[in-house]
């Protein structure tokens, strides 16, 4: 096979294989598994090696105050992003819907994204007590006011004797930023003090275990816990949604926030002040359930006095610009060589402003790209013709040496290394350049997954979500062709029978092994590769074309 082709062949190989281990980990099919709030947070647990805190524990309804029957009632706040449907049982969130983005595949038939995916527990900002059952019971509605950019909305449980409970949710116009405070209060004369309070979160963000796979936008689905570290960086635990056992993992520090995300979509828990909080932990359930915890401070309230506990939460897309106004912009998962990503983000934000159609501008940054690269690519084509032209002049004189030394394959090498030095033919001098375009390659790809904003956003008529898959597999193919014609384009045809062989089965076995994979690849990604394609075309027959 002639050193051109192998080096084409083995950019590509690359690029496969690394597109192929990075995003094609861990497809699962959870057990489907129900639990109870109470059940998963007292189940026997593992805990991570650095904590030394106890488990916590909620003691169970029927080992606390008695609860008579009630009736749930739920009311609404909405701004132009979201609606919020809380529940008089446990003054917990039961719906949250996005306004400007949907699940449904149906152009005529879209929902608001839910982001609540259990229903039927009322565990979504959940706030837990040792000793009373006030998740389980009736809290008081008091009122809904508008005022200046907030609304806030706003809960009453007094059926604590001598103590009153108010869970307040405060929504700005405009964002996905919840504020939320918890004011104790004492109506005693003598001090009181409550233990062992929990806010939870859970279980899970925007799809349950079960419903991971079955309704994913892309290829690449996963649950995530991330939080920050003391250096800046980011640290991450993937979820196991296929979980055989229960775990509890504390934080050994306590994190300026914590996040549950899955693709797109995240919950967070943001202390506004740090000492409110004896620790975080998370705990996952058998068959993925996982819950965000914090363990609150004990409350100690003189008489006639009370005491705030504040906990802002996003909830909501991962945009990367609204994330970077709270200092969380890094949860947007922008690939390994970041800076590039960032800057990739940057320009199609650009584009889009200019365009108002990510299709366009996923094809104008591809230009871009493809422009930046010129000059590599340039000179790699130009190598890999003129190594073309110099292998056709020596092949018959490989032949002959195969012939000669096919009992001795080192020899073989030697007098072959020697024929390449004579005619300056370096089998790897068309390779380097081609990496070099690997990085930019890999920070678009990572970007084109990852963003959020590409759910929803159309191109043309049968593009109608560039998160998606496309529906006609019009794109797929269009990639595995114009790969199919790039290799054509530097095949040798001098080859001995044996050769020309191996060299068709590579030039057509990996194209048509990566269209095949492409068919549950984001449009958005295919869109890209198939235009970045036929510009490297573009550019080979240029080349060829010169002298």
């Amino acid at each position: 096979m002639s050193s051109d082709s192998s080096r084409l062949i083995a950019f590509i190989i690359l690029s496969g294989l690394i597109l192929f281990v990075y995003n094609m980990l861990f497809p699962v099919k959870p057990k489907i598994t129900s639990k109870t709030p109470e059940q998963t947070i007292t189940s026997t647990t593992t805990k991570s090696e650095t904590s030394t805190v106890a488990t916590p524990s909620i003691i169970s309804t029927s080992k606390q105050q008695k609860i008579t029957s009630i009736s749930e009632e739920k009311y609404e706040i909405e701004n132009e992003l979201v609606k919020i449907t809380f529940s008089s049982i446990g003054a917990v969130i039961k719906s949250y819907e996005l306004k400007k983005y949907s699940d449904s595949k149906e152009e005529n038939k879209k929902t608001n994204l839910e982001l609540v995916p259990n229903k039927t527990t009322n565990t979504y900002m959940a706030l837990y007590s040792k000793d009373f059952p006030i998740n389980e019971d009736e809290w008081s509605y008091i009122a809904t006011e508008k005022k200046n950019n907030f609304i806030t909305i706003s809960f009453k449980y007094n059926k604590i004797k001598n103590i009153e409970i108010i869970k307040q949710f405060k929504l700005n116009n405009g964002s996905y930023l919840i504020n939320m405070d918890i004011v104790f209060t004492s109506k005693t004369r003598t001090p009181v003090v409550l233990k062992d309070m929990q806010l939870s979160w859970g279980p899970n963000i925007h799809f349950l275990p079960a419903d991971v796979n079955k309704f994913k936008d892309s290829f690449y689905q996963y649950n995530k816990i991330a939080y920050p570290l003391q250096n800046n960086s980011i640290k991450q635990y993937q979820v196991n949604l296929n979980a055989k056992n229960d775990r509890i993992t504390f934080l050994d520090i306590i994190p300026a926030w914590i996040v549950l995300k899955d693709l797109y979509f995240m919950t967070s828990f943001i202390p506004d002040n740090k000492s409110d909080i004896k620790n975080i932990l998370y705990k996952e359930s058998t068959g993925g359930f996982t819950y965000l915890i914090l363990n609150l401070k004990d409350i100690v309230l003189e008489p006639d006095t009370s005491d705030t506990i504040k906990i802002n939460s996003y909830i909501g897309p991962q945009e990367y610009k609204r994330l970077k106004k709270l200092k969380m912009e890094k949860i947007v998962d922008l690939g390994w060589i970041r800076f590039l990503g960032v800057w990739m983000f940057y320009t199609m934000d650009f584009l889009y402003q200019l365009t108002k159609n990510y299709g366009v501008a996923i094809l104008l940054i591809t230009l871009i790209v493809r422009l930046i690269l010129w000059i590599p690519s340039h000179h790699s084509y130009k190598q890999m013709k003129d190594t073309q032209s110099k292998m056709k002049i020596i092949q018959p004189r490989l032949e002959t040496l195969k012939k000669v030394y096919k009992d001795d394959p080192q020899k073989l090498n030697e007098e072959m290394l020697k024929l390449y030095k004579e005619y300056k033919i370096n089998p790897f001098g068309g390779c380097l350049p081609m990496l070099l375009q690997l990085p930019i390659f890999i920070a678009l790809y990572q970007t084109l997954i990852s963003m959020v904003e590409l759910k929803g956003a159309s191109f043309i008529w049968w593009l109608k979500d560039l998160s998606r898959p496309d529906p006609l597999y019009i794109l797929p193919i269009f990639m595995g062709v114009t790969m199919i014609i790039q290799q054509k384009m530097s095949q040798t045809t001098s080859l001995s029978t044996e050769s020309m062989a191996q060299q068709n089965i590579l030039m057509y076995g990996l194209p048509v092994f990566l269209t095949i994979m492409a068919f549950s690849w984001p449009s958005g990604l295919l869109l890209y590769w198939g235009m970045s394609n036929v510009l490297a075309i573009a550019q080979q027959i240029f080349v060829n074309k010169t002298k």
